[in-house]
């Protein structure tokens, strides 16, 4: 399972990781949570993990969700690392700090 994770980590990372952020976004997602406008669509899972999230209970598709979220979250803000060596806290350190000097001249 590690080597599978490493190698679809390995393909976001050369595919779609940088290119998959919104031009717009900062990395300063709020903490609360946001009713985002959902997109139907068809996706195959393996039948355990379907039967675990079910198990769960009602709203299993917004647990998923959830679970997809967290994950791209810690990717982003650099608590787990897509591949060895990635690194993605500077440019989130910088952004914050763009914030920070537009929020002052705003004042």
């Amino acid at each position: 399972m590690q080597l599978e994770l490493e190698t679809h980590q390995d393909a976001m990372r050369r595919e779609w990781l940088d290119k998959s952020l919104p031009e717009d976004w900062s990395g300063m997602d709020s903490w609360e949570r946001l009713d985002r406008d959902k997109t139907r669509v068809t996706i195959r899972l393996d039948a355990d993990m379907v039967r675990w999230f079910r198990k769960l209970g009602l709203g299993y598709g917004r647990r998923i969700n959830a679970v997809l979220r967290i994950y791209w979250m810690a990717l982003l803000s650099g608590h787990i690392e897509a591949y060895v060596g990635d690194n993605v806290t500077p440019r989130l350190f910088l952004n914050a700090h763009a914030k920070v000097r537009e929020m002052e001249k705003g004042r």
